[in-house]
């Protein structure tokens, strides 16, 4: 699980098809307001529990307005 908030970092693992420096590949990328009104970035990997793959699209105190902007191909 990664929340991060660098959208160079975002815009590389999409570039590269959701790989980054050796990590395995990313299942998702969802863009979500945080709890302080920042623009922040949910990753989870194709390598995690099923179930929790989603969870950055439950809406919640930390969590608002969450989108998929990226999706690996599976």
């Amino acid at each position: 699980m990664s929340t991060i908030d660098n959208k160079s970092i975002i815009d590389e693992i999409i570039r590269h098809d959701g790989y980054y420096m050796g990590d395995p590949q990313v299942y998702q990328i969802v863009e979500y307001t945080n709890a302080y009104g920042n623009v922040t970035w949910g990753v989870t990997w194709t390598n995690e529990d099923k179930l929790r793959r989603n969870r950055y699209l439950i809406e919640s105190h930390y969590v608002r307005a969450p989108r998929i902007i990226w999706k690996a191909n599976q």
